[in-house]
Parts: C-alpha cells; structure tokens; sequence
C-alpha cells in the first residue's frame, strides 16, 4: 500500500492526490517519486520537499515542489531508478 498525499495546485487552484511510490534523500535533500494513478503507463512526478512539519497528532505536513530543472530531474531520476529496480522504468 502506497502513501497518498495530496498536493494543492496554484494553477488549477484546487488540490490533487498522489500516490509516493518512493522517498528519497540526495544532497541533503528529501524527493518524492509519485503518480496520480497506480498502473504501468501513469506518468510520475518527482517532488522536492521544502518543508515539512508535524502536528500534535504527529501527522505530517509537507511543503512540496514539482522538480523542473532538468539536470536536477535526471539526478533524482536515476537515484529512484535504481531504487525501485524492475518496478519501474523512468524516462525523463
């Protein structure tokens, strides 16, 4: 069972779930790899996290970025790539 966030979208000003296929850390950086949709051909999208709080519940509320800059992408990518192995076939 993967974790699902939702995500608040200035353009479309209104939120969209997504499902974290992974987390991980590069360069002191926290990225999540997620998709809208659970199947082999959903697109994915690489967030940065820019900050992240708890509250007393201990529930976690995270300031995401989409990750744009392509050289920035294909590093994150690759890390996630290997990460998740077989289960997934990134292309940027």
């Amino acid at each position: 069972m993967y974790e699902k966030i939702s995500f608040y979208d200035e353009e479309q000003d209104g939120f969209a779930d997504f499902f974290v296929l992974e987390r991980t850390r590069v360069n002191g950086t926290e990225y999540l790899l997620a998709t809208q949709e659970l199947n082999q051909d959903s697109e994915g999208y690489i967030f940065k996290v820019i900050s992240e709080q708890r509250d007393e519940n201990n529930e976690e509320t995270l300031e995401l970025e989409l990750v744009e800059d392509e050289t920035e992408m294909e590093a994150v990518g690759r890390v996630f790539s290997e990460l998740m192995g077989d289960e997934l076939n990134i292309q940027v």
